[in-house]
């Protein structure tokens, strides 16, 4: 039989050379799994710390959205005060309250294009009235930013919103990431806990 094998020109490897080819072998696997690893391990970290600041930043926004509510309520509530005082008093019944169901509706629970347009019409309506009955042009340009800053306060607030929802999207796609990574994090992990330990068995037979 060695003969054969002899003559075949192959060549039969001692124990000692198996055992070498055996450590190489994991060796190589253990180098490629921990750089792997060391890879996964920098960007699930890196994800994760992307994760908690996006958290963070929504607690921000939250608590800015009740800042601007707050805002927006403030302005119109200064802007109704203004109009009680200075506008409606010197205006007929029918006249003040048409303004004033205009108004009702300016600072309801709406889009900002769609307050804008309503603010628009109820401030040439009241520039026309004002004109008319005379409470001044001071008043009209005080009316006029109050509801304009309270318009600003009702956009930024829309655009959280626009923000927020862009993040959740975002969330979704990472949390699918991390899953996957972890996934494969643990896979990884196992592997090289396995190689380590089988070089260290071959390791000790070569000696």
């Amino acid at each position: 039989m060695t003969e054969n094998i002899d003559e075949a020109g192959i060549r039969v490897l001692v124990e000692e050379e198996l055992i070498s080819a055996v450590v190489e072998k994991h060796r190589r696997f253990l180098e490629e799994y921990k750089k792997e690893f060391g890879e996964l391990d920098s960007r699930l970290s890196q994800v994760e710390e992307n994760v908690k600041s996006v958290k963070n930043f929504r607690i921000q926004m939250e608590e800015r959205k009740e800042v601007l509510k707050e805002k927006r309520q403030q302005f119109y509530h200064q802007t109704e005060a203004l109009l009680e005082k200075e506008i409606f008093p010197k205006l007929d019944p029918i006249t003040a309250n048409k303004l004033k169901e205009e108004f009702k509706r300016i600072k309801g629970q709406i889009e900002p294009e769609e307050e804008q347009r309503l603010k628009d019409s109820f401030m040439e309506k009241l520039r026309e009235t004002i004109q008319a009955a005379g409470p001044g042009e001071n008043v009209l340009s005080l009316v006029g930013s109050r509801m304009e800053e309270a318009r600003n306060s009702n956009l930024e607030f829309k655009e959280i919103i626009k923000s927020e929802k862009q993040l959740a999207e975002d969330d979704g796609s990472k949390g699918e990431d991390i899953s996957k990574g972890k996934s494969q994090h643990k896979w990884l992990s196992t592997k090289i806990k396995n190689h380590e330990e089988a070089l260290n068995y071959w390791e000790k037979l070569k000696v």
